[in-house]
């Protein structure tokens, strides 16, 4: 199938339905809980500890717990969510979300903790690939960037809004005020989605809708892939572009379970700020987040729409962004201060989060419509894999020197600044969206 020059100019030009920025809307609210229910239990960690008499490698066990069946929860519902509605899935796991805060609120102990998070992370796992998802429906490629970044957003805004209104309710109210707060907040959202949520159709069959033209069918002038047409995965998740996105991705959430399980304790402990403004002051990666992501989304949309190859606006982009958070990462143990520390903390934690919402443009930009819920829920999947490994190996480092002595936690800096360098090189040295999107197409179109 090819398109006139007036059909191509029709689909450059289309703008997003109001509808499409309401759903956007809530799925940001809906990330920004997502990101609550991660935060709290790091805000909570040291009362929480002293009340459960829990020692660090105990609470870096009941951290790692959350993404115990993060990734095959994923990966289970990302191919079922390419066949059934994203909104009932998304619906469904907010209750999820809020009802597995009941036993943290009234039968506390370890093993409750270690069920609680381990459901709570089984039903996040396919939160942000679905997300996404939902939200790039209702978008043509070349518009996807800002989108996809304002839903990564929820994120930070999810720690910018909550962490300040969670420490309060932990200092004043007991820490188990803040998962009662988390619960509340779910059923609200999913009472609210309900109603006014629904599924997008931009690029599917049967709508009316212009089918999805990827930047690489633009660029080399392929056929476009029909939206029952279907890619062998291993030409996904195998080819350069993929294969990039998973060491880059992996990095990039290593430092966010980081971010949400050890960096408030860092700031209270070894930096001596006291629970109350260690929960204040966390909000600053978050908050430098919440500026960075959405402006890296409209200058990428912009680099596109401009005529620049996504390699240029993606790719280039999110390689720069993690050179700047490796080079913090890696200062953090020889920086002198606190002022020091906290801004080296801000720029590292905040900058590698872009790669997140850039993988999964990636990702969407290299396979057809039909495949995206299962392709970007397989990539949060695997990336997601860094959380059971990361916050349990920063636990035992931790308690080999004790959790006020700063040297575990500079240790695990080091890490983390090493594999953000990993995946730096592979983004530069293999991702080749436009080459490795019309190499999908031309197998989907030959396998039909």
């Amino acid at each position: 199938m090819t398109h006139s020059p007036t059909t191509d100019l029709a689909e450059s030009t289309e703008k997003p339905s109001a509808r499409a920025w309401v759903i956007t809307g809530l799925l940001v609210v809906f990330m920004l809980i997502n990101f609550g229910d991660k935060a709290v239990l790091g805000l909570a960690a040291d009362p929480m500890m002293a009340d459960l008499g829990m020692s660090p490698s105990q609470y870096g066990l009941v951290s790692s717990s959350f993404y115990a069946l993060f990734s095959i929860s994923a990966v289970v519902v990302g191919f079922l969510a390419n066949r059934r509605s994203n909104k009932r899935i998304l619906l469904v796991m907010s209750i999820v979300w809020a009802l597995t805060q009941l036993p943290v609120v009234f039968f506390a102990s370890v093993a409750t903790l270690l069920v609680s998070r381990t459901v709570l992370g089984a039903a996040e796992g396919p939160a942000n690939p679905l997300a996404v998802n939902a939200a790039q429906k209702w978008f043509p490629d070349h518009r996807r960037n800002l989108p996809t970044s304002l839903v990564n957003l929820g994120a930070a805004l999810g720690v910018v809004l909550m962490a300040p209104l969670l420490s309060y309710l932990i200092d004043n109210h007991g820490w188990r005020s803040a998962f009662f707060m988390m619960m509340v907040l779910g059923l609200i959202w999913s009472v609210v989605w309900a109603l006014v949520g629904k599924e997008g159709r931009t690029g599917m069959s049967g709508t009316g809708s212009a089918p999805d033209r990827s930047i690489a069918e633009a660029a080399t002038g392929d056929v476009l892939v029909a939206a029952s047409q279907r890619a062998p995965y291993r030409a996904i998740f195998l080819s350069g572009t993929g294969l990039a996105v998973f060491v880059a991705g992996f990095a990039a959430y290593w430092a966010l379970a980081l971010l949400v399980a050890w960096v408030p304790l860092y700031l209270n402990k070894p930096l001596g700020l006291g629970t109350a403004t260690a929960g204040t002051l966390v909000v600053l990666p978050w908050l430098m987040g919440a500026i960075v992501i959405p402006l890296q989304g409209f200058v990428s949309d912009r680099m596109m729409q401009r005529g620049r190859s996504s390699r240029v606006a993606r790719v280039y982009v999110s390689a720069g962004c993690i050179t700047t958070a490796a080079v913090c990462m890696l200062l953090l143990p020889v920086a002198a201060g606190t002022v020091a520390q906290l801004a080296l903390v801000t720029i590292a934690f905040s900058l590698a989060a872009v790669q997140i919402g850039i993988g999964m443009t990636l990702m969407a930009e290299i396979t057809p419509a039909v495949q995206r819920a299962a392709v970007l829920s397989t990539l949060t999947a695997v990336t997601g894999l860094s959380g059971v490994i990361a916050p349990a190996l920063a636990g035992r480092l931790i308690d080999a020197h004790g959790v006020a002595d700063a040297t575990g936690y500079h240790q695990v800096f080091l890490i983390t600044g090493g594999l953000f360098l990993l995946g730096v090189l592979c983004l530069v040295l293999f991702a080749r969206p436009v080459r490795d999107a019309a190499r999908a197409a031309r197998l989907a179109a030959a396998a039909h």
